[in-house]
């Protein structure tokens, strides 16, 4: 959602590949828009493109992101009292189940979830990225629950957020946990009793 970090326009040549045609060109002009699943189009896409030869572009970013990850994990392993938030992540990152779907509300959880974990295999993820509607950690996991009973499920919710919906939503996991094939549905509750990210802004 962040326009200001999109390149200048006609600074850059763009292809949007989105399954949602309402979402074409609705943040950069770009050269061509195809409504359809990444899969199935970059399938399609890949033996039109050619090869570089020249691979500093990929290998410099490539070294970026292997940074990144570095810095990432040494942020986690800083000590704090009572707990590094960021650590919860890092360290859950390693321990994911293959098949975990794993959800955040906006704010501060939304971030570290973002910058901790890594999605590999089967892991999915859900997190309300365009309008950082504030508490759809819990509904969102109570929704993979439902969709997919036999998966183990994590959400992370700040304690502003568990306060204003997810505590009724409580209700809502009693009522249906029993018909669930995997009966994991694991809330993390980050409690720092502030709405973390209106503080920073």
């Amino acid at each position: 959602p962040y326009t200001q970090f999109m390149p200048k326009e006609g600074q850059a040549r763009g292809v949007q590949i989105d399954i949602d045609p309402g979402m074409i060109g609705m943040r950069y002009p770009y050269e061509v828009n195809i409504v359809s699943d990444a899969a199935a189009a970059l399938r399609a896409l890949i033996p039109h493109l050619r090869r570089k030869e020249d691979r500093s572009w990929r290998e410099g970013i490539e070294s970026n992101v292997a940074r990144w990850w570095e810095t990432m994990r040494a942020q986690a392993m800083i000590s704090a009292d009572p707990v590094n938030p960021m650590r919860v992540f890092s360290e859950l990152s390693d321990r994911l189940p293959a098949d975990a779907i794993v959800t955040a509300d906006s704010g501060s959880s939304a971030n570290w979830y973002a910058r901790q974990l890594k999605f590999t295999g089967r892991v999915r993820g859900s997190l309300s990225g365009n309008l950082a509607t504030m508490g759809p950690g819990v509904p969102y996991a109570i929704g993979a629950k439902i969709g997919h009973p036999d998966r183990p499920v994590i959400a992370f919710v700040g304690d502003g957020a568990m306060q204003m919906n997810g505590l009724n939503e409580l209700i809502t996991i009693k009522r249906y946990w029993h018909e669930w094939a995997d009966p994991r549905l694991i809330i993390a509750v980050l409690h720092n009793d502030d709405l973390n990210q209106v503080t920073w802004e």
